[in-house]
């Protein structure tokens, strides 16, 4: 199973075999239905939507640090307080456990919807283009961590139908 990062745009490009998991703090309405945070579903292209990554959410000690580019003091992600505190953040995760965590996800999709998980994508908001995005700490906390991460693209994963 190979973990990739993405944006809430890509889900509708994915297929059955790829479970997208939300890093935000707030995700758009569509992705739960509408129904709030807790509501996951299939969409019309198979897809499982609604299920969120929580270790890697930034937490409440990011709150308040980022006010959008427009907004920024720095403009440098660099010196970008709220990524310097995110990545704190997840400095203090166990790769070990994040691993165990991503399989428990892609075994329970896999008994749950009788369909094999190939791939996780931690999905962000912004666009792959934008530096000042969770999305490029979060790929280098993996490759810190010895997992080389890439950006997924619809030609990544084969489409297995469903029996």
């Amino acid at each position: 199973m190979e973990v990739y990062t993405s944006y809430f745009y890509q889900v509708r490009n994915m297929n059955p075999n790829i479970v997208p998991l939300s890093t935000a703090v707030g995700d758009p309405a569509w992705y739960h239905a509408g129904l709030g945070l807790s509501c996951t579903f299939v969409d019309k292209n198979g897809v499982l939507n609604g299920m969120r990554a929580e270790p890697f959410r930034p937490g409440i000690a990011c709150n308040g640090l980022c006010r959008g580019r427009a907004n920024c003091a720095s403009a440098d992600p660099q010196t970008c307080a709220f990524l310097k505190t995110y990545r704190a953040q997840l400095d203090r995760l166990a790769p070990a456990a994040i691993s165990q965590y991503f399989k428990s996800i892609a075994s329970w999709y896999e008994q749950t919807y009788n369909q094999e998980c190939k791939a996780l994508a931690l999905l962000f908001h912004e666009a792959p283009t934008n530096p000042c995005s969770e999305r490029v700490v979060v790929q280098q906390w993996f490759r810190d961590n010895g997992y080389d991460i890439q950006e997924w693209r619809s030609s990544e994963v084969v489409t297995t139908r469903r029996p």
